[in-house]
């Protein structure tokens, strides 16, 4: 319910207009003469009837027009229900000015902007990127999927990254980025465990060359299971630095044994073996122990007559030879065989042009 315009008191002792929703500059000073009636141009309040509850305290009057030759009579101001009446208060305008209320009355108020409500929900990309930087974690620890979990890992990442800057609570994001970095970490050092096992594993007890068929020796001059390395005279060389024209004393090898280098002497110190031919076999794929072997033993048994003198078939003298294991093919690029001349007898200097 609003108050008409008109004449009413502001509580100083003085009239002012009230245009119906806020008190204006026009005033008039004096007090009214009771009983003074109100223009036409000013409508009355309608007094309340028996079946419409009055309003409580404060009461609005009905303004009236002062007589020309009387005082007009003290008139309330106008009124607001109990419930709404808010206590008299100084207005903020929005630039800090304080405005005082007329009369202890309320003042119309600067309008106030709610203060915008905290974001309570959970950003759904960063639920995603946690749920996909787990899955990517325990997938990049399995060789055979790791590819494909190092990119949901990162795809993971990224989206706990966003989800930092979206309303909500970032407990997601923030998880993310730690398990992120944390499963990549554990992630690396799985994969390289398994790789550096499986590699062990691969090379496990396989030797750096497989000797060839082997002649059996005669008699008693077969060292047998002596350590190479303790035979008086001989220098342990690795296959890659052994030569030509190299002797080497017999030693008997078994196929657990796991051969890196071989024992050098003399060849004025007796000796039973001799290299009499280095060289590389064609490159590509591993072409298997066997194929291996007739490729080693053809280029052996072809060079044979050029270096003793006579041919195979006719020499009291044999020939066996070393060739790349698999783990040596694939790991160390070794192409390489040995071919050695073996005398059943031990004998002092070289076999080369031996004619026999």
């Amino acid at each position: 319910m609003t108050t008409p315009a008109g004449w009413y008191d502001d509580g100083s002792g003085n009239r002012r207009w009230w245009d119906g929703l806020q008190w204006t500059e026009h005033v008039v000073t004096g007090r009214p003469a009771p009983g003074g009636e109100s223009t036409a141009s000013e409508p009355r309040v309608q007094e309340p009837t028996a079946s419409e509850p009055a309003p409580e305290a404060p009461v609005p009057a009905v303004p009236i027009t002062p007589p020309a030759d009387a005082e007009p009579a003290p008139f309330v101001p106008p009124y607001t229900l109990a419930g709404q009446m808010p206590a008299p208060a100084a207005t903020t305008s929005p630039a800090g000015m304080t405005y005082p209320a007329y009369g202890g009355y309320p003042a119309a108020s600067w309008p106030v902007a709610p203060s915008p409500q905290p974001a309570t929900g959970v950003p759904v990309v960063g639920i995603i990127g946690l749920v996909a930087v787990v899955i990517g974690v325990v997938c990049a620890c399995f060789p055979v999927i790791a590819i494909a979990g190092w990119a949901l890992l990162a795809v993971g990442f990224v989206m706990s990254l966003i989800s930092l800057f979206l309303r909500g609570r970032k407990w997601p994001g923030i998880a993310g980025l730690v398990v992120a970095v944390v499963g990549a970490v554990l992630a690396a050092a799985v994969s390289f465990l398994v790789l550096a096992t499986s590699s062990i594993a691969e090379n496990g007890d396989s030797p750096f060359a497989a000797p060839g068929d082997r002649p059996s020796s005669e008699g008693d001059s077969s060292t047998g299971r002596e350590d190479p390395s303790t035979i008086e005279g001989a220098e342990m060389v690795p296959f890659e630095e052994l030569e030509v024209g190299d002797c080497l004393p017999l030693v008997e090898y078994t196929d657990d044994d796991v051969i890196f280098d071989l024992p050098v002497v003399p060849c004025e110190q007796p000796h039973t073996d001799e290299i009499y031919l280095i060289f590389d076999v064609e490159d590509g794929e591993f072409p298997g122990d066997d194929a291996l072997g007739v490729t080693a033993s053809d280029g052996c048994l072809a060079a044979f007559e050029s270096y003793v003198g006579v041919s195979y078939d006719v020499s009291e003298l044999d020939y066996y030879y070393y060739q790349p294991t698999k783990s040596s093919w694939n790991h160390a690029s070794d192409r390489t065989v040995q071919c050695i001349l073996f005398s059943y007898e031990e004998v002092t200097g070289t076999l080369k042009g031996a004619n026999y």
